[in-house]
């Protein structure tokens, strides 16, 4: 019976993928291993002959094996923090749409113990989005040799044997609350209730009291609200700060999905943006590119985070204690532009 019938097959083989095609066992490895070697030499339309029959006989490469030969895992695995906020969600995809290009899988896990969670895995490559991550001797021991393929997102961490992509969270701040007070005098601050606790103390909400403090405006009772790291929470407060009898004219949120929240409960509550109230985020999502909506990001950011990382998973030669350095850029939008 077919494939489809529901009973269990043999794994196809290399050979068969080559019989099929009409070409070498190791003409196929080739081109299906991504391997370059001397007398590796096969045309381009051989090659897609290839892929199309794997494709057509359902091959599934034996990535254990491959391992044990190489060295090599062909993974990449992320470890996300809050799958819901829009840039985590840009960040995975564009791992998703590059990593197969070079005969790479992406794994994610959610997971807050990071450390576990790769301890767990396999893997070329990793990405860590948690730019809170402290006690990096505590995990850095947990990780032992695996430290060296891991990029941490953080904002205060140096290298150490594992790589650092760093986003300059105080500066990018200052840059949002500072184009909001060009033009507002009651500006608001939307930030994550556990951000105080944070080993940083929370920058981006110290960055928000510093601008306001040092324009010489005062931060009005209730003006600084917190939320919890969820998504929907986020509209809750929101609505609380925006529902008020004397409400802001301008929102500073500490995350474009804060922002967008933001953004869609003011027109929930026929308030108009910017006219009525100005809303700024951080990141320089996707979704604040689409929506049209202020926020401060990097040039190309989630490009140069994913060529950052698929350099250490493709040149296991790739130097140790890298930093990334992304620049804050202000892109301002609709929701903050004045109209005219």
């Amino acid at each position: 019976m077919g494939s489809d019938s529901g009973e269990a097959r043999t794994r196809v083989t290399l050979r068969e993928i080559a019989e099929h095609a009409g070409v070498s066992v190791a003409t196929a490895s080739y081109v299906l291993s991504g391997t370059q070697k001397p007398g590796a030499r096969f045309s381009d339309e051989t090659a897609e002959r290839i892929r199309r029959s794997a494709a057509e006989l359902r091959y599934l490469p034996n990535r254990m094996a491959r391992s044990v030969r190489t060295g090599r895992t062909g993974v990449i695995q992320l470890v996300l923090h809050m799958l819901g906020d829009p840039w985590t969600q840009d960040i995975a995809e564009t791992f998703t749409a590059r990593a197969p290009e070079h005969g790479l899988t992406t794994l994610i896990a959610l997971d807050s113990d990071f450390a576990a969670a790769l301890a767990r895995s396999e893997f070329d490559a990793a990405f860590v989005a948690a730019a809170g991550v402290s006690e990096p001797a505590q995990w850095r021991e947990a990780l032992g040799a695996l430290a060296r393929k891991v990029a941490v997102y953080s904002p205060t961490l140096e290298p150490d044997g594992f790589d650092v992509i760093r986003f300059d969270e105080r500066r990018a701040a200052r840059l949002a609350v500072d184009h909001l007070i060009e033009r507002h005098r009651r500006v608001a601050c939307l930030v994550g209730a556990s951000a105080a606790d944070e080993p940083d103390g929370g920058v981006r909400r110290r960055a928000y009291i510093e601008a306001m403090t040092d324009a010489g405006l005062p931060i009005e009772a209730g003006f600084l609200m917190e939320f919890e790291k969820d998504v929907l929470d986020t509209y809750r407060a929101a609505r609380a700060l925006l529902s008020r009898q004397d409400p802001p004219t301008a929102v500073f949120a500490e995350a474009d999905f804060a922002a967008f929240a933001t953004v869609q409960t003011a027109r929930e509550l026929g308030l108009r943006v910017p006219e009525d109230v100005a809303v700024i985020g951080i990141g320089d999502s996707g979704l604040a590119q689409r929506s049209g909506m202020s926020s401060v990001g990097a040039m190309d950011m989630r490009e140069r985070v994913v060529d950052f990382v698929l350099e250490r998973a493709l040149d296991a030669a790739t130097p140790q204690s890298r930093v990334l350095d992304l620049d804050p850029v202000l892109f301002s939008r609709d929701s903050t532009r004045a109209q005219h």
